[in-house]
């Protein structure tokens, strides 16, 4: 084999494996729960969290529908829920650009702000609390709220969260 061949098999077989690692099968509907296959979870995947916990949909009380929106909103603006109860969330972002739904207290908020802050324009892979919802498209997380007090669904795609896109959730005891 000659020098330009091998060099154009290397940079074929290069770029395939470049294809391989960052492409897979497109997985999106428009009512997927499943995580993105770009990258793995977070290493720290938030098992432990003070204000409930992940839940199957199945054992759902209700679904709530929540549009985000390109004017920074998610509506309604505030959600009341209550203690013990396991409630669907369905987001759909209306808008052309992405936005994310991150459930949590001001802890959970400030977490995933800075791991959004540390993935620099990289796709952020779903977490138990927290979907990213491409344009258009439709999602759902499953939440079983264990604790009183107030959270917030925040936005946190680069300058989201800061323009006031977040939403309040009160969880009566």
């Amino acid at each position: 084999m000659s020098v330009p061949v091998r060099r154009i098999a290397v940079v074929v077989a290069a770029l395939t494996m470049l294809i391989a690692a960052c492409g897979g099968t497109d997985t999106a509907t428009t009512e997927s729960t499943a995580a993105p296959t770009t990258m793995p979870m977070a290493e720290n995947d938030h098992d432990d969290f003070v204000f409930g916990e992940p839940a199957d949909p199945l054992t759902a009380d209700r679904v709530i529908e929540v549009v985000a929106s390109d004017d920074f909103r998610f509506e309604p603006a505030e959600i009341t829920v209550a203690v013990g109860e396991t409630v669907t969330f369905r987001i759909t972002n209306a808008g052309a650009i992405p936005h994310d739904f991150t459930l949590g207290d001001e802890a959970a908020q400030a977490a995933h702000a800075e791991e959004m802050a540390e993935m620099s324009g990289m796709t952020m892979p779903d977490e138990p609390n927290a979907i990213v919802i491409a344009p258009g498209e439709t999602k759902e997380l499953t939440w079983h709220f264990t604790q009183a007090g107030d959270l917030i669904i925040g936005c946190h795609e680069i300058g989201h969260y800061e323009a006031g896109m977040r939403a309040a959730v009160v969880v009566e005891g």
